[in-house]
C-alpha cells in the first residue's frame, strides 16, 4: 500500500511515517524541509505546496497513491490557507486523481461548536474542512478527532466512547499516530469520525469495534 502523508515533519506526521515504515508501508511524506526525514527504501519525500493552485497540487501528488492522510497544520499561523483551504484542495486533488481513501486529522469535538472553549479560529477551520470532506466529496473518508496532543509516551490504549470524553482531555502523539495506522487497516472506519483520548482499550481493539 502506498500512503501519502501530508505534513510528514509535524509532531503527528513524523511519528506516523515512522510507524508506517516499521510496518512495511510505502510512504511518501510531504515537507518543506530539504533534508530527508527517513533513510529507508520505502520512504520518498516531496515538497507539496498545499497553498498553491489546485492543478499543481494534483500534478505533484504521486501516481498510484492508495491513501492520503492529511496531518498538516499551520500551528495557527495560516489557518485559512493551510488548515482549511489547503486541506480542501488536497481532497479535490484526490478525487480528480481517482484516489478514494482519505484520512483527516482533526480535533476532538470539531463538529460541535457548543463544546469549544479555546482556539476558536483553529476549531472553525477544522469544522469547515471536516464538513467539506463529509458533505462535498465522495471520498472514502475517516475523520480522526484526538484531544489535546501530549508529548508523552502513551500506553497504546485509547477511549472512544464520546459520552466519556472531555474536550480538555489529552492523548499521546504516539497513540494518535498508531490510531491513524489502525484506521487505514480497517475498512469499518470508512465514513466515520473517531473522537478519542488516552484510555484503557488497546488501539487495535477500539478501532476494530467501531
Amino acid at each position: 500500500m502506498k500512503v501519502l502523508v501530508i505534513g510528514a515533519s509535524g509532531r503527528v506526521g513524523y511519528q506516523l511515517v515512522e510507524t508506517l515504515i516499521e510496518d512495511g508501508y510505502k510512504v511518501v511524506g510531504t515537507t518543506r524541509k530539504k533534508e530527508k526525514l527517513f533513510k529507508d527504501a520505502n520512504y520518498e519525500q516531496i515538497n507539496l505546496d498545499i497553498t498553491g493552485p489546485l492543478d499543481v497540487i494534483e500534478k505533484d501528488i504521486p501516481e498510484n497513491t492508495d491513501v492520503i492522510i492529511f496531518v498538516s497544520g499551520s500551528r495557527g499561523k495560516d489557518l485559512l490557507q493551510v488548515d482549511l483551504h489547503g486541506a480542501v484542495k488536497t481532497m479535490q486533488a484526490a478525487e480528480n486523481k481517482g484516489i478514494k481513501r482519505y484520512v483527516m486529522l482533526s480535533a476532538l469535538f470539531s463538529l460541535q461548536p457548543d463544546k469549544w472553549y479555546t482556539l476558536i479560529d483553529y476549531y472553525t477551520a477544522k469544522y469547515f474542512a471536516d464538513l467539506y470532506l463529509m458533505n462535498q466529496t465522495k471520498l472514502d473518508y475517516t475523520i480522526v478527532q484526538p484531544g489535546y496532543l501530549a508529548e508523552t509516551a502513551g500506553n497504546g490504549k485509547i477511549q472512544v466512547d464520546e459520552s466519556k470524553l472531555d474536550i480538555k482531555g489529552q492523548v499521546s502523539i504516539r497513540s494518535v499516530a498508531l490510531t491513524i495506522k489502525a484506521v487505514i487497516k480497517n475498512k469499518n472506519t470508512i465514513g466515520k469520525r473517531i473522537p478519542f483520548l488516552d484510555g484503557d482499550t488497546t488501539i487495535d481493539e477500539a478501532v476494530s469495534q467501531l
